[in-house]
């Protein structure tokens, strides 16, 4: 039987689980970790895709926290977490039309933040079933020389358009539960910094993202969606029908896993700009 942590390190579970919790550092490292095996563990358990993998964490030219092949391709997902302080639970009894009340889980204050105790009884009342939104960081974890469609480099933390396919937020943060929000890489924000010229904004992707319980575009809560529509533009460029200026639509909703699988029928439309926060 291996080694479990508490052995490893000779400490008891409440001491391990104290200091945790009185780290927020190290509680969001392991979150993020956990995040990342525990999507490889769901989308395993599917049976729709294989290969996976996850490429060197210090190999700076690739991104892509797991890599899986889906119908024969390979796609790289990015996976991200949500901080837990910017997690806010929509308060329904004091909200009105015109002004919706959102209350956050964790106060800041000097030091570092608190549990918020008006969070708690909106969270026992309707936990699951309640509408939640928040941030997560969306950058690589240092400055690193990045090259430009245009050939020009610049050094940052910004993630690229294009680096990978798609976005997988992991929302545990909310509901307590492993969900997760998927976006194409093409959907997400472009950044707003005005430190960087508008031609190299426009090719950074923002560093802070929002997203919700229940997912709003363009994040949604089944990365089929995302992985067919991916695969019929995959096969449309092999037909030579999309270029830069076009994006496949899908047109059918993707079949379950226990139906029995038809090829999607696509259509090319010209390709919007990402939209910037």
């Amino acid at each position: 039987m291996a080694r479990t942590l508490l052995d490893i390190f000779d400490v008891s579970l409440d001491l391990l689980t104290q200091v945790v919790a009185d780290n927020p550092s190290l509680r969001g490292m392991i979150q993020g970790y956990l995040a990342e095996a525990k999507l490889k563990e769901i989308l395993v358990g599917h049976g729709r895709a294989s290969a996976f993998r996850k490429d060197d964490d210090h190999d700076r030219k690739k991104k892509g926290d797991l890599v899986l092949t889906y119908q024969g391709i390979e796609f790289k997902v990015e996976v991200k977490s949500l901080q837990t302080n910017t997690v806010e639970i929509w308060d329904a009894e004091h909200s009105t039309s015109s002004d919706e009340k959102w209350i956050r889980k964790i106060l800041k204050k000097k030091g570092r933040g608190e549990p918020n105790p008006e969070f708690s009884p909106i969270w026992n009342k309707r936990g699951l079933g309640a509408k939640y939104r928040g941030q997560f960081q969306c950058d690589a974890s240092d400055r690193r020389k990045v090259t430009c469609p245009d050939g020009g480099t610049l050094e940052t933390t910004n993630l690229l358009f294009g680096e990978f396919h798609i976005l997988a937020a992991g929302l545990f943060a909310f509901r307590e539960k492993w969900d997760f929000g998927f976006a194409l890489n093409s959907d997400l924000p472009a950044s707003t910094n005005a430190a960087y010229p508008a031609y190299q904004r426009d090719k950074l992707i923002s560093s802070m993202i929002s997203v919700t319980w229940p997912p709003q575009a363009p994040f949604v809560g089944d990365i089929y969606i995302l992985l067919d529509r991916l695969v019929a533009e995959e096969k449309a460029k092999d037909k030579g029908k999309v270029t830069e200026e076009t994006q496949v639509v899908v047109e059918k909703e993707p079949v379950k896993a226990t139906q029995e699988v038809e090829e999607t029928q696509v259509k090319v439309v010209k390709k919007k700009r990402p939209r910037k926060s």
